[in-house]
């Protein structure tokens, strides 16, 4: 069950960073297909894709969370909760993209 709850702390944190970092407009590596190169900015222009640089800090901060849920001696959360958490945020992240996906339509 310990696994179980490190993992589901992990996939809140992803999806909080994913937000963040993509609504924020934090700096992160760019790509720009086109060009072929990569570069870390916060300004994306042309047809560059940040995407990858939200997934890498989304990552990062899913395994640093993973690690410290492993690594504290805290009374462990009931599973259900960080389910629901996990899978609240989730929602959050596709809803925040989709309304931006149609507010261009």
């Amino acid at each position: 069950m310990r696994s179980v709850r490190a993992a589901l702390s992990a996939v809140c944190a992803f999806a909080v960073a994913y937000l963040v970092a993509g609504s924020l407009r934090l700096p992160t590596f760019a790509y720009d297909p086109i060009a072929h190169a990569a570069s870390f900015t916060a300004d994306v222009r042309g047809v560059s894709m940040r995407y990858y640089g939200d997934l890498a800090w989304a990552c990062a901060a899913g395994s640093c969370a993973a690690a410290v849920s492993l690594g504290t001696r805290r009374p462990a959360r009931p599973v259900g909760a960080l389910t629901g958490a996990a899978l609240s945020l989730i929602a959050l992240d596709v809803v925040f993209y989709l309304s931006r996906l149609f507010a261009r339509v």
